[in-house]
């Protein structure tokens, strides 16, 4: 007070020593009033510019407090890592906020931070607002902010660098430990790479390969290739897999695949290239292996005498060879490509073929072999023994192998054995029918004509006609009885077989109706051949006089054709059919389609015998109500007819035909 007194005062004082002590002292103070406003000036300009540089920083900063960890401040970056608003952080401290992954990581840093006064470069996880978890390096210093203790943290978000470390970690192991040959060359081929697939495959140590020309790998024969190769990894392309040959270290050559892939630097620049090789030498034999061994499967598929198959569970046929499609009569197989082999099997065939087809698929016990038939339309019914297995492969449906015998042959010889026995039979009862028969027959006979003589009542008269008639039907049946069991050796002699024909057709004209029209359809030139005239006249008589019992009106209709090497004749009508059943038996003794008053059915076995004794064949095709068609077919390798030869005349024949 007195100090401003003096110095507001009006009065003049001559400045005595305590005067100048006292303006001494003012003016020290007044300087450390001015001192101490520099140093504010200055501290709140060094505060302003840490707050710019804070604010400003592109590292994620915070501030929070020594004391309750609750943070101060937090620059954008920080708040953009962790997708916070500021005013969702400050006043809250990072465990309320939930950013530590690891909460024991937290306290461990808090210990370090004690122990140390700082923390630089600690990698930590954190997570997003969003959950999501970040990689950081996480530094920490302690700072005097406004005389209060704070710590100011810093990360470093190294996620994608990590990741990327890490994919290349992986990378780098794959590659190593791959069994493909991996490595990387320049633009001017030298070997920059070589990773443990390579030293396997081509014998050269990394140490040995590295700094050397890509192009000791390389055989003579194939440098031009390779050139080619390098040429257009230099444009910049990306070369797919290429088959080739390359050289080994100990002069071997092995087959590979390779693809080259350029490398690029990260401005873009092509510096070099990547080869992944593969070495293909057993895969190929392998190859060469099996495609030898299918062609091997193919050619015994194609000529196997056996009928093959191969079908899928839904009965699909998925191939078949020459033989199985000429036995289902085909002569292309391809065309049975696709088609259910049910479609190739008679109606009652079809159940116990499709339970044998589940019963394979199913594992369950077969009978083998399976014994099945076919109806071809060009043929006749034909037997099969057939054997299969099923075939699993991986990653296909399974399918079945199915090979199929015909034993038409074997099941003919066994019915001939058969039929050779029981007609042997039937030569003995037959024989000793005759014995016994025809000696009663013959008194009858006698009898009956001198009872004739003497009788003259015309009823009494009428019924020893019946009894004749009776005793004629009982002399024929005996009759048949006996040709079945006679020698059915045949004569062939050269003769017209027109004749032969025109005799049969007169024969047994009073055997048809009305309303049947006869058509013959007989060559205007001789067909001149060797047969037995008598019996293959008897033989027709007996095919025309079935057709006109069968036929009651339509026709009845006789062709006879010289085709190649053979002659065929046929007899065709129109009536009433035979079914299935009947027709596989059709050539057995005693069974007929008529009454048995009007046959015994050994007719067409006297028919197929004379046929037979003339080496040939006899086919029927019939259908119930679309009539039948016999057809015997004779060779005729001598079927060379003089252009004026004359009909031959047939000997005329009286057989008894049921």
């Amino acid at each position: 007070v007195e100090a401003v007194a003096v110095l507001f005062s009006q009065a003049i004082r001559e400045p005595d020593d305590p005067l100048q002590d006292l303006l001494a002292d003012i003016g020290s103070r007044i300087g450390q009033i001015f001192e101490r406003d520099k140093v504010e000036a200055s501290r709140r300009a060094s505060v302003e510019a840490f707050q710019k540089a804070f604010h400003a920083s592109p590292v994620p900063m915070a501030i929070s407090s020594l004391h309750d960890g609750r943070f101060v401040e937090a620059n954008l970056q920080f708040l953009r890592l962790f997708g916070f608003e500021r005013a969702d952080v400050v006043g809250r401290s990072s465990l309320e906020l939930e950013m530590w992954v690891d909460q024991q990581q937290s306290r461990v840093l808090g210990e370090r931070l004690k122990e140390r006064g700082s923390i630089r470069d600690a990698e930590v996880q954190v997570r997003t607002k969003a959950g999501q978890v970040r990689r950081a390096l996480m530094s920490i210093e302690y700072l005097d902010l406004r005389d209060q203790p704070t710590i100011i943290t810093t990360l470093v978000d190294i996620t994608e660098f990590v990741g990327a470390r890490e994919a290349q970690a992986r990378l780098a192991a794959i590659v190593q430990s791959s069994e493909d040959a991996i490595f990387a060359k320049s633009l001017t081929g030298e070997i920059l790479t070589w990773n443990a697939g390579a030293e396997r495959m081509y014998g050269y140590s990394a140490s040995e390969a590295v700094s050397q020309q890509v192009e000791m790998l390389v055989p003579d024969d194939r440098r031009k290739e390779f050139e080619r190769i390098m040429a257009r990894l230099r444009n910049g392309e990306k070369l797919e897999p290429l088959e080739t040959v390359r050289l080994r270290k100990d002069g071997r050559k092995i087959v590979v695949s390779l693809a080259v892939s350029p490398l690029r630097d990260g401005a873009g620049r092509l510096i070099g290239g990547s080869t992944i090789t593969r070495d293909i030498t057993e895969r190929k034999r392998t190859e060469q292996l099996v495609r030898r061994s299918e062609a091997r499967f193919r050619q015994l598929f194609e000529v196997a005498a056996d009928a093959m198959f191969l079908i899928d569970r839904r009965g699909t046929i998925l191939e078949v060879n020459p033989a199985g499609a000429a036995l289902v009569g085909v002569k292309d197989p391809a065309a049975l490509r696709g088609i259910n082999i049910g479609e190739l099997l008679p109606p009652r065939e079809l159940e116990s073929a499709r339970q044998y087809l589940r019963d394979l698929l199913h594992d369950r016990p077969i009978v083998e072999p399976f014994e099945i038939h076919l109806e071809p339309a060009s043929s006749d019914r034909r037997f099969l023994h057939v054997r299969s297995r099923v075939i699993r492969e991986e990653g296909t449906d399974p399918y079945v192998q199915v090979i199929a015998r015909d034993v038409t042959p074997e099941k003919e010889s066994q019915r001939r054995l058969l039929e050779s026995e029981r007609q042997a039979s039937m030569g003995q009862v037959a024989a000793f029918v005759a014995h016994e028969i025809n000696t009663p027959l013959t008194n009858i006979s006698l009898l009956s004509a001198n009872l004739a003589r003497a009788a003259k009542d015309p009823a009494v008269l009428e019924k020893l006609m019946k009894i004749d008639a009776q005793r004629r039907t009982a002399a024929n049946i005996v009759s048949e009885l006996l040709s079945l069991t006679r020698s059915q050796d045949v004569t062939r002699i050269p003769v017209d077989v027109r004749g032969v024909v025109e005799a049969a057709i007169e024969q047994t004209g009073a055997f048809r109706m009305p309303d049947v029209r006869l058509v013959q359809e007989l060559p205007k030139d001789p067909l001149i051949a060797p047969v037995d005239p008598l019996r293959m006249q008897q033989a027709l008589v007996n095919l025309l006089k079935n057709a006109f019992q069968a036929t009651g009106s339509g026709s009845v209709t006789v062709r006879l054709r010289s085709e190649n090497d053979h002659i065929t004749i046929t007899v065709l009508d129109t009536g009433s059919g035979i079914d299935p059943e009947m027709r596989a038996r059709l050539f057995q003794p005693f069974v007929t389609t008529k009454p048995r008053s009007e046959g015994l059915g050994l007719g067409l076995v006297f028919v197929k015998q004379v046929v037979e004794g003339h080496d040939g064949s006899i086919q029927v095709i019939s259908e119930p109500g679309r009539g039948s068609t016999f057809t015997i077919t004779l060779s005729n390798p001598s079927d060379k007819t003089p252009a004026k030869a004359t009909k031959a005349a047939a000997p005329r024949a009286t057989p008894k035909a049921p």
